[in-house]
């Protein structure tokens, strides 16, 4: 069905509804929804935020498939519901103008007298990372409904939240956003939005003053912590453990705490079992690669102001061959509105391909694990037992790290499965082999054409490299 033809029905239905449920139950719970998919195997209904999605799906999925099959002539198999990045800014809106109607103060960041000075390392949030610029699809949605729900009632529910998933998935995305709509909604309520790095370091400095109670004043006093790239604290007792204090001195004066970190909690290694349990107490939202419409919605974002050189043609292209984090998305987007800003000409599918060639060529083939030690076997001369060993010969030292380093670049693997795969190494080791390699690809040529040869021969592009 047409989308111009689903709004259509979608307003027969909504009418249909208004006067089957009542007009009380349609203001509070229907008005502010639009229809996102209508089809026979399926309706998806756009809302504004979790709270409405699980009302809607408790009490009222059946009214509405009933008034669907009233308009449509046909009853959809299944009914879903998503948060709608334009209802939520929309019923934001409305809130702000019932608490004017009700005299209540709006105070703003604009509004509010210039803050004290902040401490010399306090993290400043991105001015672009707001919760109205997440773009929500089903790889997102319940983390971002989550930070919903706690940036309207921080300490109810979902606490802690704890968010997980792979480097560019938008992570600092969501919780900068969500700091800053605390910051906006509750100006009173001290909260603080930190990477996990600046937690350890200003912990560290304590001790050397050896003066630590300043440290646990300041960050048990909050009322909001949000601490994120926790995967940094791998290794690190003495600041788990400040950790898990803090979070448990938080938690019984019921203050609100988010964190996130590239893996589940049950997955982070070298982590406290107490901390890492602490954190299974709350909630737990993973944020996945967007899928194919939510691609499309976050490329289309990217061409704002640029549409116009951009054809629906080239649109659904990149849409289609772009499966990666959203910021290799934007990344390769941007490119591509840099290049029509230059030519001032209109993005045709062969430029597109062009300035995507490098990105196309890795996905070529699809690339697994084994593939990468037989190509790597091959072209080092070392065994496959010697690269699962603990062996830190140069020859084979090098290999196991040029696998490593070619299973980040070339697979979606997580740092925990490439280490368990190369000889049940943990996840910091994987880390530690993609920095070494990256460093002598800064000093080595040689190197970058031997990476390069690999890559080519992982994609089917050339003959397998013979042993040295």
């Amino acid at each position: 069905m047409t989308e111009t033809l689903a709004k259509e029905h979608w307003s027969k239905v909504l009418l249909d509804l208004q006067e089957h449920v009542g007009e009380e139950v349609f203001t509070l719970w229907l008005r502010n929804t639009l229809i996102v998919r209508l089809e026979p195997e399926q309706i998806e209904v756009g809302v504004p935020n979790l709270a409405v999605s699980d009302w809607l799906k408790d009490q009222y999925s059946d009214a509405i498939l009933r008034s669907v099959e009233r308009v449509a002539g046909y009853r959809p198999r299944e009914i879903r519901y998503s948060v709608n990045g334009h209802l939520f800014r929309q019923l934001r809106k409305q809130e702000e103008t019932l608490r004017r109607a009700a005299g209540e103060p709006l105070v703003t960041a604009k509004d509010r007298p210039a803050p004290a000075p902040a401490p010399k390392q306090i993290f400043n949030l991105n001015e672009r990372y707001t919760l109205d610029r997440v773009i929500v699809g089903p790889g997102n949605q319940l983390a971002f409904n989550c930070a919903w729900e706690v940036a309207r009632r921080p300490g109810d529910s979902f606490n802690p939240l704890f968010v997980y998933g792979r480097t560019g998935t938008g992570k600092s995305h969501l919780l900068q956003g969500l700091a800053r709509e605390l910051l906006e909604r509750f100006p009173s309520k001290d909260t603080l939005y930190i990477p996990a790095e600046y937690f350890v370091n200003q912990y560290v400095q304590a001790l050397q003053r050896r003066d630590v109670e300043p440290f646990r004043k300041r960050f048990r006093s909050l009322d909001v912590l949000i601490v994120d790239d926790l995967q940094f604290l791998a290794g690190k007792e003495a600041s788990q453990q400040e950790l898990l204090h803090t979070l448990n001195a938080l938690g019984q004066q019921g203050k609100q705490v988010v964190l996130a970190g590239d893996q589940h909690p049950r997955d982070l290694e070298e982590f406290m079992e107490q901390l890492t349990t602490r954190f299974l107490q709350g909630m737990v939202a993973e944020i996945e690669l967007p899928q194919r419409n939510t691609r499309l919605a976050i490329i289309n974002s990217k061409l704002e102001g640029h549409r116009q050189l951009f054809p629906a043609a080239v649109v659904d292209f990149l849409a289609d061959k772009l499966e990666c984090n959203v910021r290799e998305i934007e990344g390769y987007v941007t490119r591509l509105v840099a290049l029509a800003g230059l030519a001032g000409e209109k993005v045709t599918l062969e430029l597109a391909q062009q300035a995507l060639q490098d990105f196309l060529s890795t996905r070529t083939r699809a690339v697994d694990l084994p593939d990468i030690e037989n190509v790597v076997i091959a072209h080092y001369g070392v065994s496959s037992q010697q690269l699962h060993s603990r062996l830190r010969k140069r020859p084979v030292a090098l290999a196991r790290q040029v696998c490593m380093y070619l299973a980040r670049r070339l697979t979606s693997y997580s740092l925990k499965e490439i280490g368990r795969f190369f000889g049940g190494k943990n996840h910091t080791t994987v880390v530690f082999a993609v920095q070494a390699v990256e460093e002598k690809l800064n000093k080595s040529r040689t190197l970058g054409d031997e990476l390069e040869h690999l890559r080519r021969v992982l994609s089917g592009e050339s003959a397998p490299a013979k042993a040295r």
